[in-house]
C-alpha cells in the first residue's frame, strides 16, 4: 500500500477507528483496522473510508475480496500505535470485551456506525399493518458482557435494552418505544448513507389529539 496521507490524526479519527471495530471492523495484530462489507453495502464502506480519511487516518484503496464465495469489498488503515493499544483493550484474547471505559467514548456518530453494522429493525404486523417494532443490536456476547452494555445504555441514554439468546451467544433488543429513543439519538446522520436508510423505518408515533 502507498500511504499518501500526511495529515495529523484527529481525536475523532482515532475514536472512529474504535467505533468501527466495535461492529464489523477488525483490529489486526500488526496495528491496523480492516473493514469488510458485502457488495450491496459498498456505499456504506466508501462512506466509512471517507470519514476516516477526512479525520487524518491513512487508508488503502477499496479492493474486492472473495468473502467466503459471496464477494465483498474491503479496505484497511495504515498501522498505528494507538490501534495496538485499542486492540489490547478490546480483545481478550480474541473475543471483543465491552469495557465501560470503551463504551464511554461512544458519541452519537459512533452509535450510528454500531447500529448500521450490527443493528436491525423488525416489524410485527397485524392485518398488514405494522403494530410494533423490535430493534436488535447483534453483539453476540456473553450475558455478563451484554449486561455491561445494557447498564451503560440506561445510564447514558435512559434506553432500556434486554437480551436473548441467538445461536451460541446473546444479543440486545428493545421494543418500539425504546427503539424510537435510540433512533432519535442517531437520526441526524440518517441521510449520510442513503442505502442504509431502511434501518430507520420504524412505526410512527400515534398522533396526539
Amino acid at each position: 500500500y502507498v500511504w499518501r496521507l500526511n495529515m495529523k490524526t484527529t481525536k475523532l479519527g482515532r475514536n472512529l477507528v474504535l467505533w468501527m471495530a466495535l461492529g464489523d471492523g477488525t483490529f489486526n495484530a500488526n496495528g491496523y483496522l480492516s473493514i469488510r462489507h458485502s457488495i450491496k453495502q459498498k456505499e456504506y464502506l466508501e462512506w466509512k473510508r471517507k470519514i476516516l480519511k477526512e479525520n487524518g487516518i491513512a487508508v488503502s484503496e477499496i479492493y474486492y475480496v472473495n468473502n467466503n464465495g459471496y464477494g465483498g469489498y474491503e479496505f484497511r488503515t495504515k498501522s498505528y500505535d494507538f490501534i495496538r493499544v485499542w486492540r489490547r483493550r478490546l480483545y481478550k484474547p480474541s473475543k471483543k470485551i465491552y469495557q465501560k471505559s470503551i463504551l464511554n467514548s461512544i458519541e452519537s456518530l459512533g452509535l450510528y456506525i454500531w447500529y448500521l453494522d450490527d443493528g436491525s429493525l423488525t416489524k410485527k404486523k397485524e392485518n398488514n399493518q405494522v403494530v410494533a417494532n423490535i430493534l436488535y443490536l447483534n453483539t453476540q456476547a456473553e450475558q455478563n458482557q451484554n449486561q455491561i452494555i445494557i447498564d451503560w445504555f440506561f445510564e447514558k441514554f435512559h434506553i432500556k435494552f434486554y437480551q436473548n439468546k441467538d445461536h451460541k451467544y446473546y444479543r440486545l433488543l428493545c421494543g418500539t418505544k425504546e427503539a424510537r429513543k435510540f433512533l432519535s439519538i442517531i437520526s441526524k446522520y440518517k441521510n449520510e448513507v442513503p442505502s442504509m436508510i431502511y434501518k430507520f423505518d420504524i412505526k410512527p408515533e400515534p398522533a396526539t389529539r
